[in-house]
C-alpha cells in the first residue's frame, strides 16, 4: 500500500510538471525588467585562418517587460546564432580596446533586435533604409571635403576605406532586447 502511494505521488508530480515542460520550461518571467542569461557561455573562434584564437563570452540580455522576456527566451537559438556569427567575424584589433568591445556590444544588440523583429514579422528594414541613407551622406561629405583640400586620389581612397565604424554610426533598433551585457569576456590570442 505504501509503495502504491509513493508511485501515485510520483506520477501526480510528473503529470503536474507536464504544462511547464510543454511550455518550454526555463526560468520564470517576471513583470517589468528581466535579465536573461545566455547559457552556456558562447565560445567561438575568431580572426580568420592562422593561429587558433577564441572568444568566450558570458552574456545577459535585458528586457523591459515580461512579454519581451518571453519573446527573447522563445528565440534564444536565433539570438545565439546571431551572436556566434558576430563574435566569430571580429578581428584582434577590433576587440583589443574598450571602445571596440563597447562597439561590439551595441552592434550585437542592434543585430539581435533586427533578427527578433524580422522573425516576428515586423519591418527592421525601415531602420536600415534610413541608416544607409545617412551613411551615404556622410561618405559624400568626406569625399567632398577631400576634394576641397585637393588631396591625391589614392589618399582619398585610403581615408574612406580605412574609416573604421564608430559607436556613433550604430543606430539603435527598438526591439524586445533593451540592453546586452558582457558578464565575462575572455579573449585568447
Amino acid at each position: 500500500m505504501k509503495v502504491a502511494v509513493k508511485y501515485c505521488v510520483a506520477i501526480l508530480g510528473w503529470v503536474s510538471a507536464l504544462p511547464t515542460l510543454a511550455s518550454g520550461g526555463g526560468p520564470a518571467v517576471a513583470e517589468g525588467v528581466n535579465y536573461i542569461p545566455l547559457e552556456p557561455a558562447l565560445v567561438v573562434n575568431y580572426g580568420g585562418p592562422g593561429k587558433a584564437r577564441f572568444i568566450k563570452a558570458e552574456l545577459s540580455i535585458r528586457t523591459e517587460t515580461g512579454e519581451d522576456a518571453t519573446e527573447v527566451m522563445h528565440h534564444l537559438p536565433l539570438i545565439r546564432d546571431r551572436l556566434v556569427s558576430i563574435l566569430s567575424a571580429q578581428t584582434e584589433e577590433a576587440i583589443s580596446t574598450a571602445e571596440g568591445k563597447e562597439y561590439l556590444r551595441v552592434y550585437a544588440l542592434a543585430e539581435i533586435n533586427k533578427a527578433l523583429l524580422k522573425v516576428e514579422g515586423h519591418d527592421p528594414d525601415e531602420h536600415d533604409a534610413k541608416h544607409s541613407a545617412d551613411k551615404k551622406k556622410d561618405a559624400a561629405k568626406k569625399i567632398a571635403k577631400h576634394d576641397d583640400e585637393k588631396e591625391p586620389e589614392h589618399k582619398m581612397e585610403d581615408a574612406t576605406a580605412s574609416a573604421a565604424p564608430s559607436l556613433d554610426s550604430i543606430k539603435p533598433v527598438k526591439g524586445p532586447a533593451s540592453d546586452l551585457f558582457f558578464n565575462n569576456f575572455v579573449v585568447q590570442k
